[in-house]
């Protein structure tokens, strides 16, 4: 008798076929793609929004990336707000969030009012993110790497289109607000999709329920290896957001590009990440420490190559590329996927919230802190120090971390 729920459990689930699950799953994806086009736009734009309130360079980094300690400050409540509201719920209030925020940004009146939207903005997209890392884990736990990594692919899609399209409407409307109030309607449609054909059976899905069985990791977010990756991903979010918020800033002012030239250059690092699925396969298959050791030290290299090397286009959008490869494709990716499996499955809801706030804590200082090192000791020095050294010291905890107390997965009887 006790079998009857299980059973109806799992028919539930099954009722999903594989190709609808992965279309509504895409459905999800598409709306977080806008948080992309956003993110990476608005840094192209900042000589425009300079210009026009008279921001200083510091003011400005701190604009360009603040939007991250909404997220960060969101992310371990999203957990709570998805088991009690719901995963979905939770998207569609997050999408709504973000694309209203986006909004009002155009229609800031000063510092202090852009800097609430962009906050607030922020926060929409910590919502979003973290409930669907947790639907990929949940609703396909025997590929739990490459659906996570597909979050990231999803992104990058966002990334490429972002700045190109998004310099085009500025260019055609002669406005910086243009775009910020095009990807703002695109947001609000998506979260009517979500609302209307993404079923709560693929959302909801609770894996471990009769369907696959997780086996170790740990019971508590404060147990080493959770605690060695929540460093590591501090240091990342550090790391790679003074390159996403600032690089930009640096092909303008610093070497000379034009605004289209920069977006294209920019957008080749958001181009590298459709590769984050093969980042999503590393983690299910290699040692946390190999991985995330190399892939730190790739960012490192990267980072020494664009501000040490060649002014030149074609230097500069190689190594752009191969930036956001070992980053976005790489780190980004990793870190969510290890520390999803570095606890048990009771603890992935709140390890996809600290994930996010980890990153995104450390990303809404990382313009600050990267432009105040640019104003005392220039370019060079500031990527020196923040963005190679502190992913040289990510390589080096990557180290500290003990592979075997991971979790893994029984997905016998698994068909999602």
């Amino acid at each position: 008798m006790s079998a009857t729920p299980v059973a109806r459990t799992t028919s539930r689930h099954e009722t999903l076929t594989p190709r609808a699950a992965v279309a509504m799953f895409g459905l999800l994806l598409l709306a977080y793609a806008v948080n992309a086009m956003d993110r990476m736009v608005f840094p192209v734009l900042l000589v425009e929004v300079r210009s026009e309130y008279g921001f200083s360079l510091e003011a400005a980094g701190l604009q360009a990336t603040v939007f991250a300690l909404g997220m960060g400050l969101a992310g371990l409540p999203a957990g709570r707000l998805e088991r009690m509201f719901g995963r979905r719920r939770t998207i569609v209030a997050g999408t709504l969030l973000f694309s209203v925020a986006t909004a009002l940004t155009a229609a800031s009146t000063g510092f202090a009012d852009m800097l609430l939207w962009r906050v607030l903005s922020g926060v929409g997209e910590a919502l979003q993110l973290a409930a669907i890392i947790t639907v990929a884990s949940s609703a396909f736990p025997a590929r739990r790497g490459v659906a996570i990594g597909s979050i990231n692919m999803a992104f990058a899609a966002g990334s490429v289109i972002g700045p190109s399209f998004g310099s085009s409407l500025m260019e055609s409307y002669g406005t910086w607000r243009a775009p910020m109030i095009a990807y703002a309607a695109i947001g609000v449609a998506l979260a009517l999709a979500t609302l209307l054909l993404v079923s709560p059976r693929l959302t909801e899905a609770r894996a471990a329920a009769g369907v696959v069985r997780h086996i170790g990791g740990a019971a508590t977010l404060l147990a080493r290896n959770p605690l060695v990756l929540a460093a590591i991903i501090v240091l990342f979010g550090l790391a790679d957001f003074a390159f996403i918020g600032m690089y930009a800033s640096y092909l303008r002012e610093e070497l000379g590009f034009g605004s289209g030239a920069a977006g294209f250059v920019v957008g080749l690092s958001g181009l590298a990440a459709f590769a984050s699925p093969l980042g999503g396969h590393l983690v299910d298959r290699w040692s946390p420490r190999a991985v995330l050791a190399l892939l730190n030290l790739g960012v490192a290299a990267c980072g020494c190559a664009l501000f040490l090397g060649s002014p030149g286009m074609a230097w500069q959008s190689v190594f752009s590329f191969l930036f956001g490869l070992f980053a976005s494709s790489g780190v980004y990716v990793a870190a969510a996927g290890y520390l999803v499996k570095a606890v048990d499955a009771k603890g992935v809801s709140r390890a996809a919230g600290v994930f996010v706030t980890c990153v995104y804590v450390a990303a809404s200082a990382a313009g600050l802190l990267f432009s105040s090192l640019t104003s005392a000791a220039g370019w060079t020095t500031a990527a020196m120090i923040q963005i190679v050294g502190f992913s040289v010291a990510g390589a080096a905890l990557a180290l500290a971390l003990r592979p075997h107390l991971f979790s893994t997965t029984d997905t016998s009887g698994d068909h999602s």
